[in-house]
């Protein structure tokens, strides 16, 4: 058994080493005319799910003026997952060497001074800041296949609002309720429990209203009847639709990611002006305000104040915290933040700078 699984495994490594060597180049290309990042990801950041990081930081880079080439070895090819796809449909220059260490990128321009960005990240960086500048987090990697800018999410920040409290997205059980985000995060109650606490205590409630098919979900965003109401959905919707959803309503219950709290959808919405609720408002930088530009709970008995809170808001109030969500995405949030830092310090005197990314769990 163990030979014939070896025979096996021979032409898949083949396949792997075929793409390796034909799609990658020995060393870094020479660009007099060009602005380069010369990126070298550590293999972990490369592959599998965390490969969404890679593919979202290689094109802030291209954003910020400079041409990618990606330091990536055979392993890279040995599977087609969905953001290493995305990040080969870029067409960035490939290449087996580079002279620097793991997790750093070299920005260059013709004869100039190399400039070297580091990235520090791990958990700890919550707690233990280091001098550097640190990443938020970011939208889902499909909307960093073009540079979306903040005035982008106009159209949706202005549509009207047909629902006052909305959670959709994926919630299955084995997924969302995994031990390891209350050993990583310690009181963090997970997607899982906060949406069984709601179905538990609001089972009779007429001001929730739930949703399991796309058609029904599109329904209740249309009625006025839905206007002051909690819409939990677990619908699966077209993507090209998630923007225009998340912008039906005045506020979006962010729930925890599988591993970690922070989880794409809360950037999302706070892209489109809705108004996040959420566990994890410490981990932003700076941190968001309760009642100022998000509703906070810490265990279920504030979750319950939470959402009463959001159901029974005025008009005036939710539209000042949209308002202070708008101008805090664009400030901290948007795209072109993190673009400028990356510009400036190309065009400063230092010579090396820290991006410190703590929602990346240390090896």
């Amino acid at each position: 058994m163990y030979i014939e699984r070896k025979l096996k495994n021979i032409p898949s490594k083949l396949t792997r080493l075929l793409k390796y060597f034909s799609q990658t180049k020995g060393k870094v290309p020479l660009h007099a005319d060009h602005k380069t990042a010369v990126i070298t990801f550590s293999d972990r950041i490369l592959n599998k799910d965390m490969g969404r990081y890679s593919f979202i930081l290689s094109q802030v880079f291209k954003f910020s003026g400079f041409e990618p080439v990606l330091r990536v070895n055979e392993g890279f090819f040995a599977d087609d997952a969905p953001y290493k796809k995305m990040l080969l449909d870029q067409g960035f220059k490939l290449v087996r060497n580079t002279e620097e260490e793991e997790d750093t990128v070299v920005l260059q321009e013709g004869g100039k001074r190399k400039k070297l960005i580091k990235f520090s990240y791990g958990y700890a960086l919550i707690r233990h800041k280091i001098d550097g500048y640190y990443m938020p987090y970011t939208l889902h990697p499909r909307f960093y296949q073009g540079y979306l800018k903040a005035s982008d999410f106009a159209i949706f920040r202005r549509q009207r609002r047909c629902a006052r409290i909305i959670f959709a997205g994926n919630f299955e059980r084995k997924l969302y309720n995994k031990s390891v985000l209350k050993e990583k995060f310690a009181g963090t109650i997970s997607r899982v429990e906060v949406l069984d606490h709601i179905d538990a205590k609001y089972a009779e409630d007429p001001a929730i209203l739930r949703s399991g098919s796309k058609e029904h979900l599109y329904g209740l965003l249309s009625a006025e009847t839905a206007r002051q109401k909690f819409i939990i959905s677990e619908a699966r919707t077209p993507d090209d639709d998630w923007l225009s959803i998340l912008s039906k309503s005045d506020f979006y219950l962010c729930l925890p990611g599988v591993r970690m709290p922070w989880s794409h959808n809360a950037f999302e919405a706070m892209a489109v002006g809705t108004i996040p609720i959420l566990q994890y408002n410490e981990l932003f930088y700076p941190p968001l305000e309760h009642l100022k530009n998000c509703i906070t709970y810490t265990s279920y008995e504030s979750l319950d104040e939470a959402i009463q809170s959001a159901l029974a808001m005025s008009q005036e109030q939710v539209q000042s915290m949209k308002a202070s969500v708008i101008e805090y995405f664009n400030t901290n949030l948007a795209t072109e933040r993190t673009v400028d830092k990356i510009e400036s310090f190309f065009h400063s005197e230092s010579d090396s700078m820290c991006i410190a990314l703590p929602f990346l769990e240390q090896s």
